[in-house]
């Protein structure tokens, strides 16, 4: 590998112009998205992934649990990565914005970019400004390319970059053009075939034509080029990079965390690692490079096949579920009068329930506020009957107050009052706890969020129609991961939330350290 490496730089430094940016120390992060750290422990053991293992049980790199905060979703962990905000107002991958008053979802470019510019404005100064590379993230967050969702909003910007991007592309390829195109057909005619077969399996086609065309041109064209971008840049210069691998997030939402296709996508990315520490390692100006994961993924039930129906028919046409019971409504309540029943006209509004995997945010109501507990008692007690006491639902959260608390099989628990919780043993209360407490500031949030109960090790009850979901509650969506060299200037280990990383990054690899912009 190594002789490889010293080839493969001297090809691409004949090639192309080195970076103008500089900084003290040059550093490679690796966001493996999706993968919760037992599994990749498991991988290692199992010879999955060999050369991440040599990475760690030789020393040379630290391998440590870390904890990101929740909801354990990509877009929280990169507003707080990348730009440090703890209280970044992003409440899943997909929701109803009342600023906006319409869904928004994070693989649409334009909301991207729409949620990128609100963060940016915010004053925080990214880990990519000052000359960085991003590949795949959702917010370009000041990098100097344009390979980001956000950026994919502005054909303009595309065109403009497009030169920039090809750059060294040439000089970086492995193989041969004829070698590459039969090996992504055999890839493509495999992939085709594993569909038919999962469609007859399931019979169901929901979802699987954009997931074929995502291992085509996403989990092979897409990361092929990006780990090679990557590469170039290492070679040039470039002084961060942020590359985020999710072909095995991708594959496990369709087929599970644990299905055979994702447990090759780790043996894949090792492969891609291994070429990436070495060319960092070979270059003028060695890289850093850190590892790490957002968040976890355990299996979904879909509750339309436990039901037959989907969540929003399933809560707002189901039958009468009689009032709230009394400890739920003096739990709410907690002192306080109880309210009246509130009945008077109001300009219509069709609630919005978004199924955001094992945990969906209902909005009730079109105000630009979201609604506490005591008004959902007088507005919506069927609705709070029905979640509440359903069995297919492990945690209902909601404001109560200036706080906000959790309604777990029958009683309500604050985030300092979850030890008596009768939670499954699969919740992390680590997790509720960090949930509750951020759900005041949360106003994109939904007036009440459901959680899926855990109904089998490792799994839980799904919203939408997926079989493996993330942005839960459970202790293996909260797993996370950071792997970092024993010889770097940072110290990873010990965090509790993703806002630390981004402090401890910015302090061994910014200059200056992350200050407040002013934004007029």
């Amino acid at each position: 590998m190594h002789m490889w490496a010293n080839g493969l730089v001297r090809r691409i430094g004949s090639k192309v112009p080195p970076s103008p940016q500089r900084r003290p120390r040059n550093v490679v992060i690796v966001h493996l998205d999706g993968v919760p750290k037992t599994l990749l422990d498991q991988a290692v053991v199992a010879g999955k992934m060999p050369f991440f293992s040599s990475l760690v049980r030789s020393g040379t790199f630290h391998l440590e649990d870390a904890f990101w905060g929740a909801p354990t979703s990509t877009p929280y962990f990169q507003a707080g990565l990348l730009y440090g905000m703890r209280h970044s107002n992003l409440p899943a991958y997909s929701w109803y914005d009342r600023e906006l008053g319409r869904k928004v979802q994070m693989n649409t470019p334009a909301d991207a970019l729409e949620i990128d510019q609100r963060l940016r404005g915010a004053g925080r100064t990214s880990l990519l400004d000052g000359g960085g590379h991003g590949y795949f993230s959702l917010f370009r967050a000041g990098a100097n390319n344009a390979l980001s969702m956000s950026t994919l909003a502005s054909f303009k910007l595309m065109a403009r970059s497009f030169s920039y991007e090809m750059m060294g592309l040439s000089a970086a390829r492995t193989r041969g053009v004829f070698s590459y195109l039969r090996s992504l057909g055999m890839d493509t005619w495999h992939a085709a075939r594993e569909v038919r077969h999962w469609v007859r399996s399931i019979r169901d086609w929901r979802h699987e034509q954009g997931f074929l065309m995502s291992r085509v041109l996403l989990q092979r064209l897409g990361w092929s080029f990006a780990h090679t971008k990557a590469l170039v840049d290492m070679v040039r210069g470039v002084p961060a990079v942020y590359l985020v691998y999710g072909n095995y997030d991708e594959v496990a939402h369709r087929r599970g965390p644990r299905s055979r296709l994702a447990l090759d996508e780790l043996h894949r990315v090792d492969t891609y690692l291994s070429e990436l520490y070495a060319v960092a390692r070979t270059v003028e100006r060695p890289y850093d490079v850190v590892i790490l994961s957002d968040h976890g993924h355990v299996d979904s039930l879909p509750l339309e096949r436990r039901q037959g129906r989907r969540l929003e028919q399933w809560l707002l046409e189901g039958g009468d579920a009689g009032p709230p019971s009394e400890d739920v409504v003096r739990g709410l309540c907690d002192g306080r009068v109880r309210p009246e029943p509130d009945t008077p006209p109001r300009a219509p509004f069709k609630p919005v329930v978004m199924e955001c995997g094992n945990f969906a945010h209902v909005y009730l109501s079109g105000g630009r506020q979201p609604l506490e507990a005591r008004e959902l008692l007088a507005r919506f007690p069927r609705v709070l009957a029905h979640v509440t006491q359903s069995p297919e639902i492990g945690i209902v959260a909601m404001r109560r107050g200036h706080s906000a608390v959790a309604v777990v099989k029958g009683g309500v628990y604050g985030p300092d009052e979850l030890d008596r919780a009768p939670l499954s043993p699969e919740f992390s209360k680590r997790a509720v706890a960090d949930f509750l407490r951020g759900l005041p500031s949360m106003s994109t949030a939904g007036d009440v969020v459901l959680f899926g109960e855990a109904v089998q090790r490792g799994g839980t009850v799904g919203f939408a129609w997926e079989f493996g979901s993330h942005g839960g509650l459970t202790r293996t969506e909260a797993n996370s991961l950071v792997a970092w060299p024993a010889n770097a200037p940072v110290d990873l280990s010990g965090l509790g939330h993703c806002v630390q990383l981004h402090e401890r990054l910015a302090e061994a690899y910014l200059d200056p350290a992350p200050s407040l912009r002013l934004v007029l």
